[in-house]
This record gives structure tokens, C-alpha cells and sequence, in this order.
């Protein structure tokens, strides 16, 4: 009997606890935590209430034509992507006050160039190997002169607009990574021809070479 007993009163409690989780009208009832199950997304750039300041009660706002982005002053490329363009970058010089003891330069070389240019610049990256129509020559290997002797200003603009089948890299490379990059290249560069023109010093020995704008 005492176990009927037990039996009876326990459905009862069961029940009663299940029927204490089932939802209705306004009470969603007792979770286990319901912050996963409603997240709370938090969208400041809703249009929630109007501005009374902006025109037409917009929130958001186009910055005007010509803004500088905060840290962006000091990095305006003026130069166009034609071949007037790429002559003048000649006279394009690395910054005198960046770091290029940190490594980066080869880190990024490693995530956004070996791909094509291979791991020491000899052209035997994955792109080259897999895509028949590349030819031998498509593109110069940093093991040849002619890298070795490119000024520093037209491999910063070819890092930025593109050239033959290199695209740009701006959209993933910083002006400063672009810097660190360059860097990173000519050392390969100089370690199969280490005699060096005075446009190929390590960046951090330029005193006085007059600081692009770009």
C-alpha cells in the first residue's frame, strides 16, 4: 500500500512540476538559463527613436567626402594606379620610425604572399604549381636582380594597386604591414645578392631620407 502510496503522490509532484514549465500568455513559465535561449543582441546603430539633430531623423550618418579615418593621416597615398604613377613611386621611402625587428614582415609574407611566391620568393608556391597557364617568368622570384635592385616606392605601390597578376593588397595589408612586407622582401632578396644599393639600407638605418606621406 505504502508504495502505491509513493507512486500516487510522486506522479502528482511530477506533474505539477512539468506543468509549472509550460508557458502561457506573458509567462514564458520556468527556464533552465534562458540566456540561451534569447540572446540579447544589442544593435546601437538601429533606427530605434528619430534624431532630432541629423536630417530626415537619421541615426546614422556618411562621413563627408575627404574624412580621414582616425590613424589614417599620415597614410594618403596620393599617386594614381597608371603608369605615371608607378615611375613617380621611385621616390617613395619607407618610414623612418616603424619596427621592423618584431617579425612581422615575415609573418605576413607567410599568410598573404608564400601562396604564389613560395617561402623563400623562388616562385614555387601552391598557385604556381597548380595553375597550368602560369608560366616559368610569370612573375619575377625574389632570388633574381631585378627584385633585388626594384626600389622600395614601386613595391609599395604594386602592394597597393596590383600589377600584372598580383592583385592589390590593400584591403588586407596595412600602409605599415605593407612597409614590414617590403622589408621582409628585400632581406630575402639580399641573402642571394648581399651587396646592396644605398635605396636597399634596412629601413631603420634611413636618418635621413625624407618620409613618405602616403
Amino acid at each position: 500500500m505504502s508504495n502505491k502510496l509513493y507512486i500516487f503522490f510522486g506522479t502528482i509532484a511530477a506533474s505539477a512540476m512539468m506543468s509549472s514549465c509550460v508557458s502561457r500568455g506573458n509567462n514564458a513559465g520556468w527556464e533552465y538559463a534562458p540566456d540561451m535561449y534569447y540572446s540579447k543582441g544589442y544593435e546601437p546603430y538601429s533606427q530605434v527613436d528619430s534624431n532630432k539633430v541629423n536630417p530626415y531623423g537619421m541615426n546614422m550618418r556618411e562621413p563627408v567626402p575627404g574624412t580621414v579615418a582616425i590613424g589614417k593621416l599620415d597614410y594618403q597615398y596620393g599617386l594614381e594606379n597608371n603608369g605615371n604613377g608607378y615611375e613617380a613611386s621611385i621616390h617613395l621611402k619607407a618610414p623612418t620610425n616603424l619596427s621592423y625587428v618584431d617579425g612581422q614582415g615575415k609573418h605576413l609574407f607567410e599568410i598573404y604572399c608564400v601562396v604564389c611566391h613560395g617561402k623563400l620568393g623562388n616562385n614555387d608556391g601552391e598557385v604556381f604549381k597548380k595553375v597550368p597557364t602560369l608560366k616559368p617568368g610569370a612573375w619575377k622570384a625574389y632570388t633574381d636582380l631585378y627584385i633585388r635592385e626594384l626600389p622600395e616606392g614601386k613595391i609599395y605601390h604594386t602592394l597597393t594597386y596590383g600589377k600584372n597578376n598580383m592583385g592589390s593588397h590593400a584591403s588586407v595589408l596595412s600602409p605599415t604591414e605593407r612597409w614590414k612586407v617590403i622589408d621582409y622582401v628585400k632581406q630575402l632578396s639580399r641573402q642571394v645578392f648581399p651587396s646592396a644599393p644605398e635605396m636597399d639600407v634596412p629601413p631603420s638605418s634611413k636618418a635621413n631620407k625624407i618620409t613618405s606621406t602616403n
